[in-house]
């Protein structure tokens, strides 16, 4: 393993896995088809997480990653209508993610987060805030809630398309939707998430929202007591704590952890092969770069 010099800048990826996952794999299924192998092994997620998060690695070039994922029990399911409008799971997603996280990122020395009870947004949260001693933290995420999370050494990579990926601070987030990061989770609360399946008031539109919420500057209790709000206070509330991130206790906060090197070109070779990631194999000098992996790449790669 490469240990980073203790002079040489610090960079932190979290990675929003399961929102990647999805999108990736949506992607290839809807403009590829579906991806397996001889055997019939669906491979179309782990092949379109992989690509994605590799091209990311060898673009940002990090030295710790952490890739986390809900690991269920989330206490915001509590409430029967959020997310409700999400497709169920089928199949070939669990095998694919089941790979992902068993063989892929263990060979390619990448470690994974997930705290039951929580969503993957809150521990991503919480490990970005704890992150002070890194010079950058990236999120990569499909998911503009994460947006609350950006300011000082903290940005959002917001991986929409292979074709649309763009990186946010906090000025950036505050063009895009108006408010301050802090201020999201609030605004989503009045207008409304359809992703999250949260309704918004009625009559108060996005436009609208952001001007109170402005003029008020972000005081939760001003905001509850504007004439448009005040009699809908009880549905703002409720619905905060639904779009607001929260800090987890249990997530790791050392996060040196996370030091990416650990792997070995073998392992990566033996993922290459074993999911047939031709395309990958044409830039193996360059992930094993990324991953940090040096030792022996010289005699290894002809």
């Amino acid at each position: 393993m490469n240990t980073p010099a203790e002079s040489s800048p610090r960079s932190l990826l979290l990675v929003d896995a399961l929102a990647l996952f999805h999108r990736s794999r949506s992607a290839l299924l809807r403009n590829c088809g579906a991806f397996s192998l001889p055997d019939g092994t669906p491979t179309t997620g782990t092949f379109g997480f992989t690509n994605n998060f590799l091209s990311v690695l060898e673009k940002l070039k990090p030295t710790h990653v952490a890739v986390v994922y809900d690991a269920g029990g989330n206490f915001r399911k509590e409430d029967v209508s959020y997310k409700a409008n999400r497709a169920a799971l089928d199949t070939d997603f669990s095998i694919e993610r089941r790979n992902l996280f068993e063989l892929v990122l263990p060979a390619f020395g990448v470690e994974t987060v997930g705290i039951k009870g929580y969503e993957a947004d809150d521990v991503i949260f919480t490990m970005a805030k704890a992150a002070t001693d890194f010079d950058k933290v990236t999120i990569l995420t499909c998911d503009q809630d994460l947006l609350q999370s950006v300011g000082g050494n903290v940005e959002v990579m917001l991986f929409n398309s292979a074709k649309k990926v763009v990186t946010m601070d906090a000025a950036a987030a505050e063009e895009k939707l108006g408010v301050s990061p802090d201020r999201i989770p609030l605004l989503k609360a009045i207008a409304g998430d359809a992703s999250d399946n949260i309704p918004g008031i009625r009559g108060v539109g996005n436009k609208t929202a952001v001007k109170i919420i402005n003029e008020c500057e972000g005081d939760l209790g001003k905001v509850l007591m504007n004439k448009k709000i005040a009699q809908h206070a009880e549905t703002v509330t409720h619905n905060l704590k639904l779009t607001q991130s929260v800090v987890v206790p249990e997530a790791p906060l050392d996060l040196d952890k996370f030091i990416l090197g650990t792997g070995t070109f073998q392992q990566v070779d033996y993922i290459l092969e074993k999911f047939h990631f031709n395309a990958m194999k044409k830039r193996r000098k360059k992930i094993l770069a990324s991953l940090n992996i040096n030792d022996g790449v010289k005699d290894a790669i002809k």
